[in-house]
């Protein structure tokens, strides 16, 4: 994974793809009541559990990232668009797109495991289809 995440950002840049994921992001944790007054009963806790689970992708996440995967979802979850907040963060380390990519996958996988395998992946493509439209 971290090959082609180092690839996807070499081709785009660090703050393109980043944007990008934390765009995937917010629709992912959307599914899940970010956003919505649903969403803050949870928020919490998913926030908390995610952490841990990307603290354990040491081999590809920098400690130094999680952080800002934190905020973001935060964001998220208050109903607050994260990537207009992140653009306004400050500059976008190289390994910040290796955190944030993981993160979606994690919030991915939860989706898929609550509202069946694919779930998420129907949604975010919804979304981004409607972002496009």
């Amino acid at each position: 994974m971290s090959k082609r995440i180092a690839a996807a950002t070499s081709l785009y840049g660090a703050g393109e793809m980043l944007r990008g994921t934390v765009f995937l992001i917010c629709g992912a944790l959307t599914q899940i009541g970010a956003g919505s007054p649903h969403g803050r009963q949870i928020a919490d806790r998913f926030t908390e559990k995610l952490m841990d689970k990307v603290g354990q992708w040491a081999e590809v996440v920098e400690p130094a990232d999680v952080p800002m995967v934190r905020q973001v979802v935060e964001v998220a979850f208050e109903g607050r668009d994260p990537v207009a907040w992140r653009d306004q963060a400050g500059p976008v380390p190289d390994s910040e797109p290796r955190a944030m990519t993981c993160a979606l996958a994690i919030t991915a996988d939860f989706v898929d495991l609550v509202d069946g395998p694919g779930a998420c992946q129907r949604a975010l493509l919804t979304r981004l289809g409607n972002a496009i439209n």
